[in-house]
């Protein structure tokens, strides 16, 4: 992504590959500019590969998908951020791994589907955060990071849905505000991992 450019990718909504963006081989995604990605056709994904992994080193990347909206699929394609900025809204899983998914750092936002079945993440072989913001909502799927992780995360699986259109603030016990966002779909699962979250993780 070249410095300070915009790039724009929506497919023609039928396409006999998976995802807006689709490879047979390893993916790398890296630079300064920013990519917008519109998966629009039934059942595709935003960014996808066939059993090969995806790493995002930099760059701001917004996806929208009508199914996955970053999906290392396959026989196990594994996920990896490193830092950039990455916001997916999806109408299936927002991240989905048929391997693992590991983020180092980054600023990583990412919401499933609230008509159920779909998670902001999803994978076969477990997930770590080992650095970067991340926050990540869901319907009623919630699958917790992997106790290697070397940041600590907060789960909730709430009773009742949250509206989209609504403020979520964490705080700790001292009233600090620990992370902050407005919902942009409904959710009833959520997770958040930032270096702000302190002592044990919570689930």
């Amino acid at each position: 992504l070249a410095d300070n450019t915009e790039n724009n990718l929506s497919d023609g909504g039928s396409s006999e590959y998976d995802g807006c963006i689709f490879s047979y081989g390893k993916l790398t995604i890296e630079g300064n500019g920013t990519l917008n990605v519109n998966g629009k056709q039934e059942d595709g994904e935003g960014i996808a590969t066939k059993s090969c992994d995806i790493v995002i080193n930099s760059g701001i990347i917004n996806i929208i998908s009508q199914d996955d909206g970053l999906n290392a699929g396959g026989s196990g394609g594994s996920i990896t951020i490193n830092g950039g900025t990455v916001y997916i809204k999806a109408n299936g899983d927002g991240i989905d791994s048929n391997g693992a998914l590991t983020i180092n750092g980054g600023n990583v936002y990412t919401i499933g589907s609230s008509q159920g079945g779909d998670a902001g993440i999803d994978t076969d072989e477990g997930f770590v955060f080992n650095g970067g913001d991340i926050i990540a909502l869901g319907s009623d799927m919630l699958e917790k990071p992997e106790n290697t992780s070397k940041q600590k995360t907060i789960c909730f699986e709430l009773n009742t849905k949250v509206s989209s259109g609504s403020t979520v603030e964490v705080k700790n016990a001292s009233g600090y505000t620990i992370v902050s966002f407005e919902v942009k779909e409904d959710f009833k699962t959520l997770i958040v991992s930032t270096e702000k979250v302190s002592g044990e993780t919570l689930y």
